[in-house]
């Protein structure tokens, strides 16, 4: 998965997406909790997009198929 770039900006995504929630506190209290709502749908979003790539990559391997072509 190191060889995928899409891969990549998809740990980026949800990295980034983490460490805002982790600061939400310092949001203005009237937009706090909009924005902790939003932050976690966006990292609720992204944990399935990796999920979901860790299964296809699985499932490739075990048919024989190399889902990231070497570049």
């Amino acid at each position: 998965m190191d060889r995928s770039e899409s891969f990549r900006d998809i740990c980026e995504e949800l990295a980034d997406a983490e460490l805002a929630l982790s600061k939400v506190d310092q949001a203005p209290p009237a937009l706090r909790e909009a924005r902790r709502a939003e932050w976690q749908e966006l990292i609720d979003r992204l944990v399935g997009e990796v999920g979901a790539a860790v299964l296809n990559t699985d499932a490739a391997r075990k048919s024989g198929i190399n889902p990231w072509p070497a570049r």
